[in-house]
């Protein structure tokens, strides 16, 4: 797989990055994915303070000594700036943000040396992330998992206009999980890409098992997109539960009706019991391609192998 302008920013022999999984992106997963040549991201809205985060990181120097990251979802839910402050003060080398604006955070983390890379649904919000001065954007188009935006455009269409109006680089998130599909983003003009649902689907991911088991039989048709009547679009898991969720929005139930399905404490039940009548949790339409609870190793290793063996198939026959 070859050298872009990503592997080089981060200092990483693949241009494979790990998405925020929130309440799963720890440091056994992440220091596997930095092991295995790509960058993890320790997710900040895994911890409850910023002393936890800095506990877990410490844990994750301990398991590698490759770069890693710090995702922050940037939202109203809880203040992000103890999180961020925490990811100075570990001297993190990059910091994803998603969610609303990072720009206040800007001036401190540049002047502290980390790179920031803004996760974002469409190319008008990716125009503001380099216009404030982010080293790189996350395009994530209508597949993914978690939040797509409201648009509804594919990362075929999505990830090509951003490569072409924006002058920063772009990493191709949504519907990426394998070799091919690699590929195909550096065909688009993508700089590297950001796998949440593959690596929700690893070994190393503090995932309860009956969840992980279950992944490897779905299909990209279960999934399902809830959260619209409040303006926070998110693909899921398709359960009776998200179901459930989506009838009340569509009867017009109120915010108060339908938190119980969208809450933290739903949402932390379901990863950590297994119990799929709790809540909801994010899911790409690229599961309909995982089939194998992998290493991070395995995995990484595996996409490399495709994308080379497709890169070679290509050659041979044009």
């Amino acid at each position: 797989m070859r050298n872009t302008a990503i592997s080089k920013m981060l200092n990483i022999q693949y241009p494979i990055i790990q998405g925020g999984l929130q309440g799963l992106g720890t440091s056994p997963l992440v220091s596997a994915v930095s092991n295995a040549g790509g960058l993890g991201l320790i997710t900040a809205g895994s911890f409850s303070s910023k002393e936890e985060m800095m506990k877990d990181i410490e844990e994750a120097r301990r398991l590698t000594s490759k770069p890693f990251g710090v995702n922050i979802a940037i939202g109203i839910r809880k203040p992000m700036d103890e999180f961020v402050e925490g990811a100075i003060e570990a001297r993190v080398p990059a910091v994803f943000t998603s969610g609303n604006n990072p720009e206040k955070y800007m001036e401190s983390l540049k002047a502290n040396g980390i790179k920031v890379i803004h996760v974002v649904p469409s190319v008008r919000f990716a125009k503001k992330a380099e216009s404030i001065g982010c080293d790189a954007v996350v395009v994530v188009g209508y597949e993914c998992g978690g939040h797509p935006g409201r648009d509804d455009v594919t990362s075929l269409t999505l990830i090509q206009k951003a490569v072409a109006e924006l002058s920063i680089p772009v990493i191709a998130a949504g519907g990426f999980s394998t070799g091919k599909s690699a590929l195909a983003a550096f065909a688009l003009g993508a700089q590297g890409v950001q796998m949440g649902t593959r690596f929700l689907a690893s070994k190393e991911v503090n995932l309860h098992k009956s969840i992980k088991d279950k992944l490897k039989d779905l299909q990209e048709t279960d999934t399902i997109l809830v959260k619209k009547s409040i303006g926070k679009t998110m693909r899921v898991m398709k359960t009776e539960r998200a179901i459930e969720l989506l009838k009340k929005e569509e009867a017009g139930a109120a915010l108060e009706d339908i938190f119980p399905y969208i809450s933290g404490e739903s949402y932390q039940k379901f990863i950590n019991t297994g119990n799929e009548n709790s809540g909801v949790i994010s899911l790409g339409q690229t599961i309909g391609l995982i089939n194998e609870i992998e290493s991070a190793k395995d995995i990484i290793q595996d996409i490399v192998k495709e994308y080379e063996l497709q890169l070679e198939l290509l050659y041979k026959n044009y």
